[in-house]
């Protein structure tokens, strides 16, 4: 039987974002399914517009998804569901540069124009490559070290490699998720309203990579 040692080694960093990502939800809910996909449509356009007006491409509101579903209510004399409308909804996202002016403008101007529309922010890394590859080196050496070092204090020689485990993936660094309560408060809808000082904080990262050698 082969003898043999296998070692996972885990490479982490701490990365500092460069992008801010806006998550929309917009919903809309009437009798008719088209009167119901028009004011959902029509919420949209607001939003494109506004983002349009502060200088962004509307085409950087991506759709991450849509749909339009029945809704029913239970009767509970007829002991069946009763139909009640169409309800819709959109999911968009937007990325911009951690640029706190615009995002502020923009964000104050979604607050006084669009009172139902929720969303999210959260950070990120424009481009994850570079900080991949370092996390692989580091995972690699890592593994290294704990295989000569566990050879070592166990008296056995490390051989050839015999396999190395890494399931690549494409690395998206992403924050967590942060609800905006800008509806919270009226004076947030005001012109002299004070804008949101936004820090993000670093991104956590990681990549494992499990080698396993021959030993002697």
């Amino acid at each position: 039987m082969k003898r043999k040692l296998q070692i996972t080694g885990r490479g982490k960093l701490s990365v500092t974002p460069d992008l801010m990502i806006l998550s929309f939800s917009a919903s809309a809910q009437e009798w008719e399914y088209d009167k119901t996909v028009d004011a959902l449509n029509a919420k949209v356009e607001e939003l494109r517009n506004i983002i349009e007006a502060q200088g962004i491409a509307r085409s950087n509101l991506k759709t991450k998804d849509f749909g339009v579903r029945k809704e029913t209510q239970w009767n509970r004399k007829t002991e069946k569901p009763d139909f009640i409308g169409y309800s819709a909804s959109h999911r968009m996202e937007l990325e911009l540069p951690l640029d706190k002016a615009l995002i502020n403008k923009l964000l104050g101007q979604i607050a006084r124009h669009m009172d139902d529309l929720d969303f999210s922010i959260s950070f990120g890394v424009k481009d994850a490559s570079d900080h991949q590859q370092q996390l692989i080196l580091q995972a690699i050496t890592k593994a290294k070290e704990n295989a000569a070092l566990i050879a070592e204090a166990t008296g056995v020689e490390l051989r050839e490699i015999l396999d190395i485990d890494y399931s690549y993936r494409e690395l998206t660094i992403r924050s967590q998720q942060h609800d905006y309560a800008v509806y919270d408060s009226q004076v947030l809808m005001e012109a002299s309203a004070p804008a949101p000082d936004i820090e993000p904080d670093d991104i956590d990262v990681a990549e494992t990579v499990t080698i396993t050698w021959r030993i002697g």
